[in-house]
């Protein structure tokens, strides 16, 4: 029964039909140790922007380099505009980078230590997944 409940809970929750308009999004600086300032996030899809099951729009300024990182959860990463680059040595050799240009999407980044920088001002959505 219990289950039973459950899954109707997760069908109701699931019907619902949430619009998010640009004008309605309430943009946060990201802040942390280490955390470069200029870049900042609206909470899309719950209240943990590190939580499961969440989406969390970022925008990074043309230039902006997020830090070496790891971050423990598996995501989706989708380019809405600019591009983003991905880089998997400490050091930022271009060699390790991968480019992501405006309507790509990435899966993963769940243990692998990395850094983000953007190319021209760059958005984009972060779903963050649940492990089952």
């Amino acid at each position: 029964m219990i289950g039973f409940q459950a899954m109707l809970l997760a069908a109701t929750v699931a019907a619902q039909t949430i619009y998010t308009f640009p004008q309605g999004m309430h943009w946060t600086a990201i802040a942390g140790p280490g955390v470069p300032k200029g870049a900042t996030y609206a909470q899309l899809r719950g209240k943990d922007p590190d939580a499961c099951d969440t989406l969390v729009r970022y925008r990074f300024p043309n230039g902006y380099v997020y830090p070496w990182h790891v971050n423990n959860v598996a995501a989706i990463y989708m380019v809405q505009s600019g591009t983003l680059v991905i880089g998997f040595d400490k050091h930022h050799a271009v060699a390790k980078e991968r480019v992501l240009p405006a309507g790509s999407v990435m899966q993963g980044l769940a243990t692998e230590p990395h850094y983000g920088r953007a190319v021209g001002d760059t958005v984009f959505d972060v779903y963050i997944l649940c492990r089952h």
